[in-house]
């Protein structure tokens, strides 16, 4: 997929701008607080619906303005679409497909894909396991409707259980619905434990490949995920769905006592290990950017194996995080993608890919192309 087009209306700090990318690799530069992030935000959300920087689409509105409009033209498979999303405090907010209307943001999941690198996605590396499964999922969502469907059916049934386990304490009736609701749970908790095992497993493969090539062979990778099942190779989708079932049978009592759902996807982790060490432990900052940067590219070429389509890749100032070694193998690993960068300093961005580079100057919410 190619974007050719983004038009803002009083998003963040612009009031109207109109931009056209190239085909490449397109800079994005200016001083710190002049909107590059803004422009990456507005791509990313055409994309999933969501931006990566806030829950509250408040946030997003010009100062002074009621709402705002963003409008994207892309080319994905040979064919022209156009992405449209719209919120207004009084109306809410809504998206068009090439205009047609969708009332959920989540309906365009899928018409796009992009890939987000910046410093936090170090995050994913170092952090919490909140932040890993916020990232197979943001993955997942993209290419498949169906986990996005068992996801937002099991994250509600997963909110409606909490609750009647703190209620059940003291009202009693809640106790014959919840194996109603653990069916249903593990039903599609087995589907999305399923799903992440089997992208997990082909993302490990792809990302031992660039950690050999990345470390000159020196260093090995492993993702493995943990979850309420051993992880096995050859089980089926009937096999998670089975040993969800089983550990909510089996855990019902201890869920009762502490009044929370203790077995499920929602508490799933993902272990990235360097030469059979925990990154969030005994690696170097060097070592976690090494893997970050690792894992982007595996998705990209996750993403391209599953829908035929290379996605975008927005990278927001991670060219000062990574030296000149992995800028270089990222440049290479770049080649007929499009990606657009934002960076404070273009003069480092001259050499090698980025010298046929599309640029733009970015000053406070207005944009020039420069060449």
């Amino acid at each position: 997929m190619r974007v050719e087009r983004l038009e803002l209306r009083n998003f963040r700090n612009y009031q109207y701008q109109s931009i056209e990318f190239g085909e490449g690799i397109n800079i994005l530069f200016g001083e710190n607080a002049q909107g590059k992030t803004n422009v990456l935000e507005a791509l990313y959300i055409t994309a999933t619906g969501k931006s990566q920087r806030t829950n509250n689409y408040q946030d997003m509105i010009r100062k002074g303005a009621e709402g705002f409009e963003i409008s994207l033209g892309a080319y994905i498979r040979d064919m022209n679409c156009r992405i449209d999303i719209r919120y207004y405090r009084e109306k809410g907010k809504y998206a068009e497909i090439n205009g047609i209307r969708r009332n959920r943001l989540s309906d365009i999941l899928g018409t796009l894909n992009m890939i987000f690198f910046s410093p936090e996605t170090l995050d994913t590396v170092k952090g919490s396991p909140l932040q890993r499964r916020r990232f197979i999922d943001v993955l997942l969502c993209q290419v498949s409707k169906s986990y996005l469907y068992s996801l937002q059916q099991y994250n509600q049934l997963v909110k409606n259980k909490s609750h009647a386990l703190k209620r059940g304490r003291t009202d009693k009736k809640y106790d014959d619905i919840i194996p109603i609701w653990n069916a249903n749970i593990s039903r599609h908790g087995g589907r999305i434990a399923y799903i992440r095992d089997r992208t997990i497993r082909r993302l490990d493969s792809f990302m031992k490949e660039e950690m050999r090539r990345i470390s000159n062979g020196t260093e090995e990778s492993e993702l493995i995920y943990k979850t309420f099942a051993e992880s096995c190779a050859e089980a089926d989708e009937a096999y998670y769905v089975d040993s969800l079932e089983m550990k909510l049978k089996e855990g019902i009592n201890r869920e009762k006592e502490l009044g929370q759902c203790l077995f499920g996807p929602h508490r799933d982790d993902i272990e990235i290990l360097l030469n059979g060490m925990n990154s969030r432990q005994y690696c170097s900052q060097g070592q976690q950017r090494s893997l970050a940067l690792a894992l982007v590219l595996s998705e990209l070429r996750w993403i391209d194996e599953i829908k035929g389509d290379r996605p975008v890749l927005l990278l927001d100032d991670v060219m000062s995080e990574l030296d000149c070694g992995r800028q270089e193998y990222l440049m290479k690993g770049l080649r007929n993608i499009q990606t657009i960068i934002t960076t404070t300093d273009d003069q480092k961005l001259c050499q090698g890919e980025f010298l046929t580079a599309s640029k733009y100057r970015v000053v406070s919410g207005t944009v020039t192309r420069i060449v």
